[in-house]
């Protein structure tokens, strides 16, 4: 079978857990339908306000009550994708079944069905985060919580046919807390725009950038305490929960920008001497890359995909966590000294593996793959019939 013949000959359905906030799990969902265009593209729950306006959606899980629990949010919108996803009408009608999200894995696919998923993270939380219960008011009640959903999730870990991991890391964390075989797993990356970002898009001007929604887990305290004591411009764009307690601390050489248009996104990404990211232990990383390919480069630190999307010296430079912010201003210090071997254009090139393109050519390879693994015809029947 080949690339051209498989959205043809094959009844296919794309399947995403939930749109939430046009995340970067949205935007792979969105994409897998763009990759099999004729194909249907459900979700668990629906977020009209942040549709593209060419893709055709439909929300799979329905109800009153499921409709409350799906708003309402935490262990209630939980049970309510256990219950939605399990039977899932719409979707057992497809030859081939690609899903986005944990969620989907509650499904329980009729037998013939090839079915692929696509996995963004492990619930992190319950996986290789589970030390931040120690933070938590009552943590031996959160523990026994998280145990409650490793148990859920381990009897749903066997059904796909193949599962496609988001980065390297993640199919570490599937091999070790999902105990899915290696060989069960593809590693595509997610895709990102990078033609929508250029090094033309504004000349360097004398400011860093960071960029990212302003949560825990990207550590953008750690960066502003690094720039409080820095004779650098620091601007942190994006929103979320922590904003108030990052203002709170931040020196007057830090400008706050909010939540920013894609435009304006371009422009600071093009502008910024070098964008500074600080998540913790990435899947992947969205941002750092769009930097890429505006051409500028990244000082990140050295965890998850970020230490590999980093080729120090070269597009920039990787440093070790560290509260005080110590070991950022250090690297930004040897930015400013010796700045990074490749030009814009050299930088901007390295991101054309995590294209768009790069995304279609793989995720297609990856089914075509699964559709011929998963194929029971008995070899008699075949030599019957080839006769």
């Amino acid at each position: 079978m080949n690339n051209d013949s498989l959205s043809v000959n094959n009844n296919i359905a794309v399947a995403h857990w939930g749109e939430h906030v046009n995340g970067g799990g949205d935007r792979v969902a969105w994409e897998l339908s763009r990759v099999f265009e004729n194909s249907p593209l459900y979700v668990g729950w629906r977020d009209e306000s942040i549709e593209p306006d060419d893709l055709d959606v439909e929300q799979l899980i329905d109800g009153r009550v499921n409709q409350w629990a799906l708003r309402r949010g935490g262990v209630t919108r939980m049970l309510s994708h256990l219950l939605g996803w399990q039977v899932a009408e719409p979707l057992r009608d497809h030859d081939v079944l690609v899903t986005s999200g944990n969620e989907p894995l509650f499904y329980v696919p009729p037998t013939e069905q090839v079915w692929v998923a696509y996995i963004h993270h492990t619930n992190r939380r319950q996986s290789d985060q589970i030390s931040e219960v120690r933070n938590d008011k009552i943590p031996s009640l959160k523990l026994l919580f998280y145990y409650v959903v490793r148990v859920l999730f381990d009897h749903n870990t066997h059904k796909p046919d193949l599962f496609i991991a988001n980065s390297e890391q993640v199919k570490r964390r599937m091999t070790r807390y999902w105990g899915i075989p290696g060989q069960k797993i593809d590693v595509v990356y997610p895709p990102v725009d990078t033609h929508n970002y250029s090094p033309d898009d504004k000349m360097t001007e004398d400011y860093y950038l960071t960029l990212s929604r302003l949560d825990w887990h990207k550590s953008v305290d750690d960066i502003i305490r690094a720039f409080d004591e820095i004779d650098a411009k620091l601007v942190v764009a994006g929103d979320g929960p922590e904003r108030d307690n990052l203002e709170a601390i931040a020196g007057e050489n830090i400008e706050f920008a909010g939540y920013v248009s894609e435009s304006t996104k371009k422009k600071l990404l093009a502008g910024a001497k070098a964008f500074v990211f600080n998540g913790q232990d990435e899947d992947f990383g969205i941002s750092p890359v769009e930097a890429f390919a505006a051409g500028t480069p990244l000082i990140g630190v050295n965890e998850g995909m970020t230490q590999y999307q980093t080729v120090c010296g070269k597009n920039g430079y990787t440093f070790e966590r560290d509260h005080s912010g110590q070991s950022i201003r250090n690297m930004v210090k040897k930015f400013e000294k010796d700045g990074v071997k490749w030009g814009e254009n050299e930088i901007s090139s390295f991101a054309e593996r995590f294209s768009v393109g790069a995304f279609h050519e793989q995720i297609r390879e990856s089914v075509n793959y699964a559709i011929e693994k998963s194929d029971i015809t008995p070899n008699w029947y075949t030599n019957y019939n080839t006769q």
